[in-house]
């Protein structure tokens, strides 16, 4: 009975360990950062607005 606690503690242990190793290592591929290109900077659109509805739209 002993040796049985002691394998089930054994691979417990084991597949813990196996565990933590795999989150740590999804952990440093978040680490990593993509380059992102810069937005390029957008002129802002003037709107009108439609009398009728009251809908805005860009003016052209």
């Amino acid at each position: 009975m002993l040796v049985l606690k002691a394998v089930t503690v054994l691979i417990a242990g084991l597949l813990s360990l196996l565990a933590v190793r795999h989150v740590m290592r999804e952990m440093q591929a978040v680490k990593v950062k993509a380059t992102t290109r810069q937005a390029r900077p957008q002129q802002m659109r003037r709107l009108r607005q439609d009398p009728r509805t009251g809908i805005y739209y860009p003016e052209a």
